[in-house]
């Protein structure tokens, strides 16, 4: 009985050099729709959450606050556990905005903070469930007449 030898076929020829720069190319050009897809995903992605955050506002504000239908949110943060900052755009009567929020949250519970010094015309300091102090102040009026409310709140 004889004894086959097993020997491994032989490697198969490489590229020559001149074809490496084109195998290169080719698949690059094979990757093209690939990367187009991944930036299209992407941009879907960033757009999406941009719209969910004008869909919803913080949780910790408080539901007695009517926002305005033209809100738009301009700034959402979270930092750590407690600290909250959130700001809306608006081309509502500023004035009368605050004069219902202002009822709206001393008629529902929430301790409503006034200094002598300051008036409650442009900004409202609050406190009230889950709430450690709040403050909702307006911003300038931009150029296009919008108004910027800022909303800052430590929670308990």
């Amino acid at each position: 009985m004889t004894a086959a030898s097993l020997t491994p076929a032989p490697a198969a020829p490489g590229l020559p050099r001149a074809l490496v720069p084109q195998a290169k190319a080719r698949l690059a050009m094979s990757l093209r729709p690939i990367r187009g897809m991944i930036v299209a995903l992407l941009i879907v992605l960033a757009a999406s959450a941009i719209v969910r955050a004008d869909e919803h506002l913080q949780d910790w504000i408080p539901d007695v606050l009517a926002m305005p239908e033209d809100a738009e949110v301009v700034t959402d943060r979270e930092i750590g556990s407690s600290l909250r900052m959130f700001s809306i755009s608006t081309e509502a009567d500023i004035e009368a905005l605050f004069a219902d929020w202002q009822d709206s949250l001393r008629e529902n519970g929430y301790l409503i903070d006034q200094r002598a010094d300051e008036g409650l015309d442009r900004s409202i300091e609050f406190s009230g469930p889950g709430i450690g102090n709040a403050k909702i102040i307006v911003a300038p009026t931009t150029d296009e007449g919008r108004s910027l409310i800022e909303f800052d709140a430590t929670l308990d």
